[in-house]
Protein backbone atom coordinates (compact mmCIF):
# COMPACT_ATOMS: atom_id res chain seq x y z
CA UNK A 1 0.00 0.00 0.00
CA UNK A 2 1.37 3.39 -1.04
CA UNK A 3 1.37 6.08 1.63
CA UNK A 4 0.12 9.59 0.96
CA UNK A 5 2.78 12.26 0.38
CA UNK A 6 3.53 14.47 3.38
CA UNK A 7 1.62 17.72 3.78
CA UNK A 8 4.22 20.17 5.00
CA UNK A 9 5.88 23.51 4.31
CA UNK A 10 7.80 24.80 2.58
CA UNK A 11 6.83 23.55 -0.87
CA UNK A 12 8.59 24.90 -3.97
CA UNK A 13 7.95 24.80 -7.71
CA UNK A 14 10.10 26.12 -10.55
CA UNK A 15 8.48 27.76 -13.57
CA UNK A 16 10.43 28.48 -16.74
CA UNK A 17 9.45 31.64 -18.62
CA UNK A 18 10.83 33.32 -21.71
CA UNK A 19 11.01 37.11 -21.60
CA UNK A 20 8.78 38.61 -24.29
CA UNK A 21 9.60 41.82 -26.15
CA UNK A 22 6.43 43.53 -24.83
CA UNK A 23 7.71 43.06 -21.26
CA UNK A 24 10.85 45.13 -21.83
CA UNK A 25 11.63 48.81 -21.89
CA UNK A 26 13.59 50.78 -24.52
CA UNK A 27 16.83 49.30 -23.16
CA UNK A 28 15.59 45.72 -23.71
CA UNK A 29 15.39 45.17 -19.94
CA UNK A 30 12.31 43.73 -18.26
CA UNK A 31 10.18 46.57 -16.87
CA UNK A 32 10.08 46.30 -13.09
CA UNK A 33 6.27 45.85 -12.90
CA UNK A 34 6.42 42.71 -15.04
CA UNK A 35 8.09 40.74 -12.27
CA UNK A 36 4.73 40.76 -10.47
CA UNK A 37 3.23 39.14 -13.58
CA UNK A 38 5.96 36.51 -13.43
CA UNK A 39 5.08 35.87 -9.77
CA UNK A 40 1.43 35.37 -10.77
CA UNK A 41 2.32 32.96 -13.57
CA UNK A 42 4.45 30.99 -11.10
CA UNK A 43 1.63 30.85 -8.51
CA UNK A 44 -0.81 29.48 -11.08
CA UNK A 45 1.82 26.97 -12.24
CA UNK A 46 2.46 25.99 -8.59
CA UNK A 47 -1.22 25.07 -8.27
CA UNK A 48 -1.35 23.30 -11.67
CA UNK A 49 1.66 21.19 -10.70
CA UNK A 50 -0.44 19.88 -7.84
CA UNK A 51 -3.24 18.82 -10.15
CA UNK A 52 -5.61 21.72 -9.51
CA UNK A 53 -6.96 24.57 -11.62
CA UNK A 54 -7.39 27.87 -9.79
CA UNK A 55 -10.57 28.33 -11.84
CA UNK A 56 -12.13 25.45 -9.89
CA UNK A 57 -11.63 27.34 -6.63
CA UNK A 58 -13.17 30.49 -8.15
CA UNK A 59 -16.25 28.48 -9.18
CA UNK A 60 -16.51 27.37 -5.54
CA UNK A 61 -16.45 30.99 -4.36
CA UNK A 62 -12.85 30.98 -3.10
CA UNK A 63 -10.62 33.84 -4.25
CA UNK A 64 -7.02 34.58 -3.28
CA UNK A 65 -6.22 38.23 -4.09
CA UNK A 66 -2.76 39.64 -3.41
CA UNK A 67 -2.91 41.96 -0.40
CA UNK A 68 0.81 42.63 0.05
CA UNK A 69 3.91 42.30 -2.08
CA UNK A 70 7.59 43.17 -2.05
CA UNK A 71 10.39 42.86 -4.59
CA UNK A 72 14.13 43.30 -4.46
CA UNK A 73 15.88 43.73 -7.78
CA UNK A 74 19.39 42.28 -8.08
CA UNK A 75 20.15 42.04 -11.82
CA UNK A 76 18.10 42.75 -14.96
CA UNK A 77 16.44 40.17 -17.18
CA UNK A 78 16.45 40.90 -20.91
CA UNK A 79 14.35 40.16 -23.96
CA UNK A 80 14.33 36.52 -25.10
CA UNK A 81 16.16 35.18 -22.04
CA UNK A 82 14.80 32.12 -20.29
CA UNK A 83 14.31 32.75 -16.59
CA UNK A 84 13.16 30.47 -13.81
CA UNK A 85 10.73 31.62 -11.13
CA UNK A 86 11.10 29.59 -7.93
CA UNK A 87 7.85 29.95 -5.97
CA UNK A 88 7.73 28.69 -2.40
CA UNK A 89 4.80 28.60 -0.01
CA UNK A 90 6.35 29.50 3.32
CA UNK A 91 3.33 30.21 5.52
CA UNK A 92 -0.37 29.44 5.70
CA UNK A 93 -2.63 30.97 8.33
CA UNK A 94 -6.39 30.63 8.71
CA UNK A 95 -6.99 33.24 5.98
CA UNK A 96 -3.64 33.94 4.24
CA UNK A 97 -0.99 32.22 2.14
CA UNK A 98 2.52 33.64 1.85
CA UNK A 99 4.72 32.93 -1.17
CA UNK A 100 8.40 33.77 -1.53
CA UNK A 101 10.02 33.98 -4.96
CA UNK A 102 13.45 33.87 -6.53
CA UNK A 103 13.87 34.67 -10.20
CA UNK A 104 17.08 33.27 -11.62
CA UNK A 105 18.87 33.06 -14.95
CA UNK A 106 21.39 30.25 -14.93
CA UNK A 107 23.30 30.86 -11.66
CA UNK A 108 22.39 34.57 -11.40
CA UNK A 109 19.81 35.75 -8.88
CA UNK A 110 17.77 38.47 -10.60
CA UNK A 111 14.88 39.22 -8.25
CA UNK A 112 13.64 38.15 -4.82
CA UNK A 113 10.12 38.81 -3.66
CA UNK A 114 7.07 37.93 -1.64
CA UNK A 115 3.30 37.98 -2.01
CA UNK A 116 0.69 37.60 0.69
CA UNK A 117 -2.68 36.35 -0.52
CA UNK A 118 -5.88 36.62 1.51
CA UNK A 119 -8.75 34.19 1.15
CA UNK A 120 -12.08 35.90 0.41
CA UNK A 121 -15.49 34.77 -0.78
CA UNK A 122 -17.58 36.09 -3.66
CA UNK A 123 -18.64 38.97 -1.38
CA UNK A 124 -14.92 39.89 -0.97
CA UNK A 125 -15.18 39.36 2.81
CA UNK A 126 -12.33 37.41 4.43
CA UNK A 127 -12.99 33.72 4.95
CA UNK A 128 -11.11 30.74 6.29
CA UNK A 129 -9.04 28.87 3.71
CA UNK A 130 -10.85 25.57 3.15
CA UNK A 131 -8.74 22.63 4.35
CA UNK A 132 -8.54 20.95 0.91
CA UNK A 133 -7.13 24.19 -0.55
CA UNK A 134 -4.65 24.62 2.32
CA UNK A 135 -3.54 21.04 1.68
CA UNK A 136 -2.80 21.83 -1.97
CA UNK A 137 -0.31 24.50 -0.84
CA UNK A 138 1.34 21.97 1.52
CA UNK A 139 1.54 19.17 -1.06
CA UNK A 140 4.47 18.12 -3.24
CA UNK A 141 4.26 18.42 -7.01
CA UNK A 142 2.43 15.81 -9.05
CA UNK A 143 3.90 17.15 -12.31
CA UNK A 144 7.65 17.74 -12.29
CA UNK A 145 8.36 19.64 -15.51
CA UNK A 146 6.31 22.40 -17.15
CA UNK A 147 6.94 23.84 -20.59
CA UNK A 148 8.37 27.31 -21.10
CA UNK A 149 5.51 29.77 -20.87
CA UNK A 150 5.85 32.29 -23.74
Amino acid sequence: MESAPPLSLPQTSKTRLQVRFCETDLMGIVHHANYLTYFEAARVDFIHRRGVSYDLWVKEGVHLPVVETSLRYRKPARFDEVIVVESTVVEISRVTVKFQYRIVRDADLLVEGMTLLACVGNNMAPRRIPEPIANVFKSPELVEVAPIIP
